[in-house]
């Protein structure tokens, strides 16, 4: 099967209609939706050749090579902003870029986690961390996420702002 048939896209498919079958089939096949065990391991195999056919349609664009030199020069000015602290200046900058590759879905993960959205930061670094799993920075950043989400504090945090709401 080739890329588009996995995205279920034309091959004349524009960036923005690339990028809506990914986030589609993204949020459906993400193997944090599925218990441990055949099922996510599964999911794992199917997430990383949709990422793989994300890419390679990417690639398959004739303007992509100048949507990614100016999407880098941005991550690391994204980068910058994480470092200095600015998280939703960041978030804003990260929006901005046409790119969803494995740096963008560390640095977006990496906001949310500063900005105690453990739920989806978990979802963006366990992207990150399939997109590149050499990445060591990804997978550390991953498990930290995960040890937070774990920590016996997080459930009674949760229950106190499900309270505040009602």
């Amino acid at each position: 099967m080739n890329a588009y048939e996995i995205l279920s896209i034309s091959r004349t498919a524009t960036r923005e209609e690339i990028r809506a079958a990914y986030r589609v089939l993204a949020r459906r096949w993400h193997p944090d939706r599925f218990m441990a065990g055949p099922e996510r391991d599964w999911a794992n195999e199917k997430m990383a050749d949709i990422n793989a056919a994300y890419r390679q349609c990417l690639d398959g664009l004739t303007d992509a090579r100048q949507g990614v030199e100016g999407d880098a020069e941005g991550l690391q000015q994204v980068q910058q902003l994480v470092d200095e602290g600015r998280y939703s200046v960041a978030r804003k900058k990260l929006m901005g870029l046409n790119t969803r590759c494995a740096e963008w879905n560390y640095l977006f993960g990496w906001v949310l986690m500063r900005q105690s959205d453990l739920d989806k930061a978990l979802i963006y670094l366990s992207v990150a961390a399939h997109q590149n799993p050499k990445s060591v920075k990804y997978a550390q950043a991953l498990s930290e996420a995960q040890a937070m989400a774990a920590s016996p504090g997080r459930l009674a945090r949760l229950l106190m702002r499900k309270r505040a709401h009602y």
